[in-house]
């Protein structure tokens, strides 16, 4: 049996301004100046802007950071009976986000987008190893996981647009997302992700009954999603040697909400198609 003891002091300050309508902004920075995390920093900042346009409230949101951080315990010591690794060689994981998010509340839109690069990414694998018959084909495989580091730079680019519209009482509220992994092996992303909602919601009995009739469907495209590792309760990468590809299918569930005085009522019937 071991026992790990570590400590870490950081010095660090913020600054601020929250008063007033048209600038807010606010910065905080911190450096572990002695202990397990020595060097270790991180500096993060966000901030936004609310301007009129053409008669509709605009506002911006900026949010950045960079970030140099140890990677935590359990990716450097971790010991049970089905996985167990010490690894004490592992780098700093650099990393640097900038985020622009623009929201016009007439028109009910939110535009957002961001670029990232990490370098040093670490992350679990999927590390089973197969057990073939004579033919070679593959029966099952011995379970293990592993921690990996990333030596190069991965970049992620990321886009996103939101709509509500509402017309009487019809409602209907979308969003879609792209993204780009510069490494899908390694951080695996899907390209396409898309969210939409169309509802019906109005008063049956005034003051007394309301409902929400509608459906959504959900819709990614297909990559190698990551697997679940029950030993550690974490996801990991797919193994190598038997990856399947998921998505690329909608799935659409219909359901109807009613409040009635202190009663809710829900019910939904899921995956329909």
């Amino acid at each position: 049996i071991k026992h790990y003891k570590e400590n870490v002091v950081y010095a660090g300050g913020e600054l601020l301004k929250e008063q007033g309508k048209l600038l807010h902004y606010k910065v905080l920075g911190e450096f572990a100046i002695a202990g397990e995390d020595a060097g270790q920093f991180r500096v993060e900042g966000n901030g936004d802007l609310n301007l009129n346009l053409l008669g509709d409230s605009v506002r911006l949101d900026v949010n950045a950071y960079v970030k140099n951080l140890n990677p935590t315990f359990f990716y450097r010591h971790f010991h049970s009976k089905h996985y167990w690794w010490d690894h004490s060689n592992l780098s700093k994981i650099m990393r640097t986000r900038v985020e622009g998010q623009l929201n016009f509340n007439r028109l009910g839109t939110t535009v957002r987008a961001g670029v990232e690069n990490i370098k040093n990414y670490t992350y679990l694998a999927n590390t089973s190893v197969p057990t073939t018959n004579s033919n070679g084909d593959i029966l099952s495989f011995k379970n293990n996981a592993a921690v990996k580091q990333y030596s190069g730079n991965i970049q992620v680019f990321t886009a996103m647009l939101q709509q509500k519209l509402k017309y009487g009482i019809f409602h209907l509220d979308g969003e879609v997302v792209y993204q780009k992994s510069s490494e899908q092996t390694i951080l695996p992303l899907p390209e396409l992700s898309a969210y939409g909602n169309l509802y019906l919601q109005t008063t049956l009995v005034k003051n007394v009954l309301k409902a929400s009739l509608g459906a959504d469907v959900r819709y990614f495209t297909k990559y190698y999603a990551p697997d679940y590792s029950p030993v550690i309760g974490q996801f990991y990468l797919q193994n190598p040697q038997n990856k399947i590809a998921i998505g690329g299918c909608p799935m659409v569930n219909v359901y109807a909400n009613l409040h009635w005085k202190r009663t809710r009522i829900f019910l939904m019937m899921y995956n329909i198609n």
